[in-house]
């Protein structure tokens, strides 16, 4: 009854595919002890399709029935445009440092973006609404401090202090936010508290039961006219 996304399976499909690609590739090479460009490229290749497939695939769980879903959406735009210039960068070699510098810097921000979508799916009572807006500027904070860091390339010793320091931040945040779900979830209206796959089957549910109302409401109609028909 969930409203199923039309990415999910080929995401699904793709990221089953490219991690038995790269096994199969890995024992083949192994045993052949050659490692030369070309084997590097296509092993890169399906480890980029399997990453792509993991973020697209979070991004779909993130998304709601209802409502912009901005974040999902961005996400998925990321992950296209960022898997597009990796595979062209590698295959065609482009050797520009604006162009991976720009490819690093939106691989940065499409983590974030796919990071925090994947926060979203935590629903937390009211009392804790503001711990994921503070999540959400901490995680673009370290993808913009990345992004700065590989733009200007920046080399400095506290520089790279702060960045581990904030790196930890945010991973405490990315543990409390599910923890402060598991306790939101005592409170007594849990209807605004329902993740997005749960608040998808709801959404289905209540579609087909108004289409079943309808339906009911014209066989009513219809018994009421075949009835006075009768009567006449």
């Amino acid at each position: 009854m969930s409203d199923r996304s039309r990415l999910k399976k080929p995401l699904l499909y793709l990221l089953i595919g490219s991690v038995l690609l790269s096994a199969l590739l890995g024992i083949v090479l192994v045993l052949r002890g050659n490692w030369g460009w070309l084997e590097i490229r296509v092993i890169l290749t399906t480890v980029i399709f399997a990453v792509a497939s993991v973020c697209g695939l979070a991004c779909d769980v993130s998304r709601t029935p209802s409502g912009l879903n901005l974040f999902p959406k961005a996400g998925l735009a990321l992950t296209a445009i960022t898997t597009a210039l990796l595979l062209l960068g590698i295959w065609v070699e482009v050797d520009s440092e604006a162009y991976w510098k720009t490819t690093t810097v939106l691989i940065s921000i499409g983590v974030a973006t796919v990071h925090v979508s994947l926060l979203s799916i935590a629903k937390l009572a009211r009392r804790f609404r503001w711990v994921p807006f503070i999540a959400t500027q901490i995680i673009y904070g370290l993808a913009i401090l990345v992004s700065m860091i590989i733009v200007f390339e920046i080399n400095s010793d506290l520089l790279w202090r702060f960045l581990a320091a904030h790196s930890i931040v945010v991973a405490a945040v990315s543990i409390v936010i599910p923890i402060l779900h598991r306790i939101s979830k005592t409170d007594s209206n849990r209807d605004a508290l329902l993740m997005p796959v749960e608040a998808r089957n709801v959404a289905a549910i209540d579609q087909q039961i108004a289409q079943l109302e309808e339906r009911l409401a014209q066989l009513r109609t219809l018994r009421e006219q075949l009835v006075a028909g009768t009567l006449r």
